[in-house]
């Protein structure tokens, strides 16, 4: 069952100051200021351009029956941001400033990737046969065109599929939700359930299972203190496909 609360007040989430006396003001204190400091991003000042003027925080369970796994992951947006946290990973999508974070917070590495690289990096797509693709739509939430995008993976740097199509054409004609991600002339619903079953007989199966308005914690999207910055795996694979190309080629 769903679990749904009521969106975040206008109160205040507490002092700089206060902070300074409890943390210090070494670096670790400034780090956590900024973590702070862009979660109070969500204003009145943004909103008229925040995909996500009100917080929505998404626990989502995904089924993958090729690896027989299933992952529990939580996906926070706000303001023009979805972190997804997957663990003790964490991926940032800032869809303001065209940048994506990665941080690994057991590996102490982080990498910060442009989307314009990411979507030159990007290999060509498996094509899967398909014979069932369902979609199941809460429309107790709405969203924009542009929310929903970002939020199925349709959005640059993202390639649109046939796949996203049938999402957004689910979710269309929302009726006026309890929760409104975004006031738009066109609004859409909450893709709550998706399903895809493949020609082998496999379903794969990404199921939201609980909704509030909860913030990330700031340690979460925080890079800790001494990490190294990586190249992202999203580029370097493409980069790395690339040498192996250039190599010369042996004779038998």
């Amino acid at each position: 069952m769903w679990h749904k609360s009521s969106c975040i007040g206008t109160n205040r989430l507490m002092r700089l100051g206060a902070l300074r006396g409890s943390l210090g003001a070494g670096p670790k204190f400034q780090m956590r200021c900024l973590a702070v400091a862009g979660l109070l991003v969500v204003s009145s000042a943004m909103a008229s351009e925040a995909l996500f003027p009100t917080p929505l925080h998404l626990v989502r369970r995904i089924e993958d029956p090729l690896a027989r796994s299933t992952v529990t992951i939580d996906q926070f947006c706000y303001g023009s941001r979805i972190v997804t946290v997957t663990a003790s990973r964490v991926a940032i999508e800032d869809f303001g400033e065209q940048t994506l974070t990665e941080i690994d917070h057991a590996r102490l590495t982080y990498s910060i990737t442009r989307f314009d690289d990411i979507a030159k990096a990007q290999l060509p797509s498996p094509k899967a046969s398909t014979t069932k693709h369902e979609v199941k739509v809460d429309h107790a939430v709405t969203l924009s065109r542009d929310a929903l995008d970002a939020l199925i993976g349709a959005a640059f740097p993202n390639r649109r599929t046939k796949q996203h199509d049938d999402v957004v054409a689910a979710a269309r004609s929302a009726r006026s939700g309890r929760i409104v991600a975004q006031s738009s002339a066109e609004t859409f619903g909450l893709p709550s359930e998706e399903s895809i079953t493949y020609d082998n007989g496999l379903t794969s199966r990404n199921t939201i299972v609980q909704i509030n308005s909860d913030l990330p914690p700031p340690a979460a999207i925080v890079i800790d203190p001494g990490a190294t910055r990586v190249e992202s795996r999203l580029t370097r694979l493409r980069r790395e496909l690339e040498q192996l190309d250039k190599l010369p080629s042996q004779r038998p």
